[in-house]
């Protein structure tokens, strides 16, 4: 009789058993974890070792005398693969030579080495990468069927330079929690954030920018996030920040998102990046179009910012016709920045709006001094023209390129007279259907870029 069959005799005979407490894990296999976790961290092999040891595995290589190697240094070997100015891993003689070495030996240690080369470096185009992967998957395979490697190669094709990257990629695809799924697969410690979870991470990224195209969920949007967002609300990947970005607006070169997909997508890339129109060097390096797409949201946003704290401070009698008009300008892509600028009221109505709402970016204007604190002024860029459009009764202005009074963006405050000054033309919206013909003829005289009127009043795009 074992011991479950005796207690389930004593529960029987209705004796007082308690339940005994039996650990999860046993004491062994806790201990074979820490040893795992100690010895599977690779260090880094010291310049003075690696000159000594490099210039004997040429000397042996040249001999044909690999075999004559200590284990320690086959197991330095290993590290020191992609080191020095001429690598190791580039010479596929001295590859096929060192693997003959290696061979007959069967020490997890050295190959657990020599994954840690091939993740950390890994690169799919890389001749010496697609070598050792090959060597690798025979060897593995050559060890116990219960040895992680083994089983991460039949799962995932670990060792096949091509595959791995998708296979990896589409065993996480609808995780929001890839770096604990792929630590699972091998790719944990020194081996995230380098050359193998980076190519499955690009990998997703392609994966997730499909499905935006095809059918955009907003779960899609958090599982790229989830890939670059750490828990100390920094990110990883930060070498290929520019790729998350085009995934996350490419999708939108065309066309808008649904609003709660816009909105997320527009709250994390202002947090993670920093807005376009202010820091323009954390965009370097992406896509101009993408760049456009956040542009755009930021210009919709901008507008709507300017009206909802203009309708509480002044009359909104001409706020459908002027929302109408840059709305066409904005929906086109045409403008390349916006900014807006709020008296001492305005300011403390969109603070409020901004912790009714959530909204962040209501917290984003300029203050604006000179004028009354209830007006306001929003800054629009179209082609090579500044435009800055006054609250209340005020006049809208356009200052022309090289015009020395052409107002600056994205500054933190503004004095009243720096946009009204010198302007190249100006109108009044009076009345409010009235104006917009003869702005529209101005900006398109000096851009190019024209609208018809069923674009750009309200009663006739409806």
């Amino acid at each position: 009789m074992n011991l479950a069959e005796r207690l389930e005799e004593l529960k029987r005979t209705k004796s007082i058993v308690r339940q005994p407490k039996l650990r999860r894990h046993s004491l062994m296999e806790k201990s074979f974890e820490l040893i795992d976790t100690r010895y599977a961290r690779v260090q880094a092999v010291n310049p003075a070792d690696f000159e000594h040891l490099y210039l004997k595995l040429r000397s042996l290589s040249e001999e044909g005398a690999l075999a004559d190697l200590s284990l320690r240094e086959m197991r330095l070997t290993a590290s020191s693969l992609f080191e020095g100015n001429e690598r190791l891993a580039e010479d596929q003689k001295f590859l096929e030579q060192y693997f003959d070495a290696i061979r007959p030996i069967r020490s997890r240690m050295i190959l657990k080495r020599l994954i840690h080369s091939y993740c950390v470096h890994f690169d799919p185009a890389h001749p010496g990468i697609r070598h050792i992967g090959a060597f690798l998957a025979e060897a593995v395979s050559a060890h116990d069927d219960q040895w992680e490697w083994n089983e991460r190669h039949r799962i995932y094709k670990f060792f096949t330079s091509e595959r791995a990257p998708q296979e990896l990629a589409q065993s996480v695809i609808d995780s929001v929690t890839p770096r604990v799924d792929l630590a699972k697969a091998g790719l944990r410690g020194q081996l995230w954030g380098t050359g193998l979870s980076t190519h499955v991470f690009l990998s997703s990224l392609r994966a997730i920018q499909d499905r935006l195209e095809t059918n955009p969920t907003l779960r899609d949007v958090e599982r790229a996030i989830a890939w670059v967002r750490n828990d100390a609300g920094g990110l990883f990947f930060l070498a290929n920040r520019s790729n998350l970005v085009e995934t996350l607006l490419w999708p939108w070169i065309d066309r808008d998102p649904p609003l709660d997909i816009r909105k997320r997508i527009q709250e994390f890339l202002l947090d993670a990046v920093n807005d376009p129109r202010i820091d323009r060097g954390s965009w370097l390096g992406t896509d101009e179009s993408a760049r456009g797409v956040m542009v755009r949201w930021l210009a919709q946003a901008t507008l709507e910012q300017f009206l909802k704290v203009v309708d509480r401070v002044a009359a909104a009698h001409q706020w459908e016709y002027r929302r109408a008009f840059w709305n066409a300008y904005i929906e086109k892509g045409w403008v390349s920045n916006a900014w807006v600028a709020f008296g001492s009221s305005g300011a403390a109505v969109a603070r409020q709006i901004a912790a009714e709402s959530g909204d962040n970016l209501m917290k984003r204007f300029a203050s604006l001094s000179g004028a009354s604190t209830d007006q306001a002024v929003l800054l629009l860029q179209i082609g090579e023209l500044s435009i800055a459009d006054w609250s209340h009764n005020g006049k809208l202005r356009i200052w022309r390129r090289g015009n020395p009074n052409s107002p600056s963006f994205d500054e933190p405050s503004y004095v009243a007279t720096e946009l009204r000054s010198g302007s190249d033309f100006d109108i009044a919206h009076l009345p409010p259907d009235g104006w917009q013909s003869r702005a529209e003829s101005y900006i398109r005289r000096f851009t190019g870029l024209r609208l018809s009127t069923i674009e750009f009043m309200p009663s006739r795009r409806r």
